[in-house]
């Protein structure tokens, strides 16, 4: 057995190391198990301090009053121990006031049974005053409370020991350290009342608290243990593919996984701030920061490759109103991603398609319409003009079908006059009685067969909305030109809505009298054959302004060979073969590089 002389400096030294540990949770009371932790030393002080009076005391009445002091005490260790444990490891929402109040009953129970036990002897049988070296000893038999309190109390610590142990199995290696000096400091007085009842060594287990404070204190001080909860690696399985990462209640770095450290770097270390772990990844900490994940996928960098995360935020359960922490959960899905811009490319070039079917197309076809009956009765220039609305029909298919296999917008710039292009342009457009005029003339470098077609879709709409007998100007401007019409023009109510996308042609706004349109097409280039930045220009006049045609559509043959082969559809194309007395097939078909005559049915017009 320990001398007895020792029992009251231990028991003092337990004490004052004990209370050290108290002010170090205190500090921490904040935290999750802070409280519990503050809870747990402090009973450890109180048990001490009551050793430490029953060591000095002289009589058998002094050292009971002071046993009796320490019963509370041992009510409240194992359920506190319980409680920190818990909130700990994140099982901390299974814990409520009720279920705590309920743990300790039994031992509260048993320290009032202690204080009135000469009136019932359950908790102890017999005292007595026994002389040991050089003082005395208080020796007891225990009752059946007492022994029904030992069991109950063993039935809590070795839960709480068991499910730390598991904790310092479970948690990331940051925290194991720290865990398992709890599990040591507070397993030393506990294994030793199993010597002391198993025959061993007399002396009080409680000495041991020392071990206890000591431990403790250190986990808190060096290990921060109660600054970074651990959590159980059920929520970050290293089997999981895509990056986790857990960031406490304060900001820090609780844990993560592999997948994560090889994504965002190795500076997502445990402990660390979350803004410097997550310093290459800005958009995911800014997410984290505004506490809910962003409806668009992230672009972050990794191994200098960009790639597109979903990001997700899972709350960690809560202590009361309290919140744990959060789990940012980044799914890889830079391949849908992927996916949804090339479905984007291929829309582009569907309305690229429907854009040709709809509009450009209608141009030549309303020209060799109008002029099919003069060409009938043969009118040499009617016949030119069917016939140069043909070429444009068969040019603009190439160029639409160039369009959509080749979107690539620099490889068919040219340079081209605008006062050539704007007349070979009024030639092939439905004009009804407009009138073109030219004003200055440059030369650009853009797709030409793009720009024709922005320039007879612009004459069309002049011809129909500027009123009877309209001027329509094409004038040549710095960096690009612009297309003026004396007709009516846009209300200032509807200029802002004039050319959002998807709005109808029936529910675009009417043109006013005595104002003018202007669109205009520079050398900007943007994606889409026929797309632009348009916009309707201040000035004298109400203009409208398109700008950055695609430069450049891929053509699969050379110029001179489009439309080569193909026999001419519509009864106005075997009018000008009758009057010419030849067969209708393109010339370019004879030449060796161009491919060979693709004949096809013409499709017979119903007559008006």
């Amino acid at each position: 057995m320990i001398d007895v002389s020792l029992t009251a400096p231990l028991a003092a030294l337990a004490a004052a190391v004990a209370a050290g540990a108290t002010v170090a949770a205190f500090e921490y009371r904040d935290e999750p198990g802070g409280l519990a932790a503050v809870a747990f030393m402090a009973a450890i002080l109180w048990w001490s301090a009551g050793l430490f009076g029953e060591a000095v005391a002289a009589t058998e009445a002094g050292k009971l009053f002071w046993l009796n002091v320490q019963y509370p005490a041992t009510a409240v260790v194992p359920v506190a121990a319980v409680a920190f444990v818990a909130s700990y490891l994140g099982y901390d929402a299974w814990l409520s006031r009720r279920r705590l109040l309920a743990l300790a009953a039994p031992l509260a129970a048993l320290t009032l049974l202690s204080w009135t036990n000469e009136f019932h002897g359950l908790v102890r049988t017999g005292t007595d005053l026994v002389a040991f070296g050089s003082g005395t000893v208080l020796f007891r038999e225990f009752g059946p409370a007492w022994w029904a309190g030992w069991l109950y109390s063993q039935l809590l610590l070795v839960a709480t020991f068991a499910t730390l142990a598991y904790g310092v199995y479970d948690s990331a290696s940051a925290f194991r350290a720290s865990a398992g000096l709890l599990l040591v400091g507070a397993g030393a007085p506990w294994g030793a009342q199993f010597v002391v009842l198993g025959g061993g060594p007399a002396f009080r287990p409680e000495l041991l608290f020392v071990l206890t404070g000591v431990a403790f204190t250190v986990a808190v001080r060096r290990g921060r243990t109660l600054g970074v909860t651990p959590v159980a690696r059920q929520v970050t399985l290293k089997a999981i593919p895509d990056p986790i990462v857990v960031v406490d209640r304060s900001g820090r770095i609780a844990d993560t996984n592999p997948a994560a450290r090889a994504w965002l770097g190795d500076d997502v270390a445990v402990g660390a701030a979350a803004a410097d772990a997550l310093a290459t990844a800005p958009e995911v900490y800014a997410a984290y920061r505004r506490g809910e994940a962003p409806d668009k996928p992230l672009r972050i960098e990794v191994d200098g490759e960009p790639r597109f995360v979903s990001l997700s935020a899972v709350s960690l359960p809560t202590l009361g109103s309290r919140s744990q922490g959060t789990v940012l959960l980044l799914r890889d899905v830079t391949e849908s991603e992927r996916n949804r811009r090339d479905l984007e490319v291929a829309n582009d070039r569907l309305q690229t398609l429907t854009h040709a079917l709809a509009h450009d197309i209608k141009n030549p076809l309303t020209v060799a319409d109008g002029f099919t009956d003069l060409a009938t009765a043969g009118d040499e220039a009617a016949i030119e003009r069917v016939e140069g609305a043909h070429d444009r029909i068969f040019e603009i298919v190439d160029e639409t079908l160039a369009a959509v296999d080749h979107p690539d917008p620099d490889d068919d710039a040219e340079s081209f006059s605008l006062a050539t292009l704007a007349e070979e342009a009024w030639r092939t457009a439905e004009t009804g009685s407009a009138t073109l005029a030219v004003a200055g003339d440059e030369s650009y470098v853009a797709d030409r067969a793009a720009v024709r077609s922005v320039l007879e879709n612009l004459y069309r709409n002049a011809s129909v909305h500027a009123g009877p007998d309209p001027t329509v100007t094409a004038v040549a401007l710095d960096g690009g030109f612009a297309v003026v019409d004396d007709g009516p023009g846009i209300p200032p109510v509807e200029r802002d809505r004039a050319f959002d996308r998807g709005r109808r042609h029936r529910d675009r706004p009417r043109l006013r009298r005595d104002a003018r349109r202007v669109a205009r097409v520079d050398r900007r280039r943007r994606r889409g054959p026929r797309r632009g930045r348009r916009r309707l220009a201040p000035g004298r006049s109400r203009r409208r302004r398109r700008r950055g045609v695609r430069r450049g559509l891929r053509r699969p043959t050379d110029r001179s060979c489009r439309g080569a082969g193909r026999r001419r559809p519509g009864r106005a194309r075997h009018a000008l073969g009758a009057a010419r007395g030849r067969e209708v097939v393109d010339s370019a078909a004879r030449r060796p590089d161009c491919p060979g005559p693709t004949r096809r049915r013409a499709r017979r017009r119903r007559p008006r």
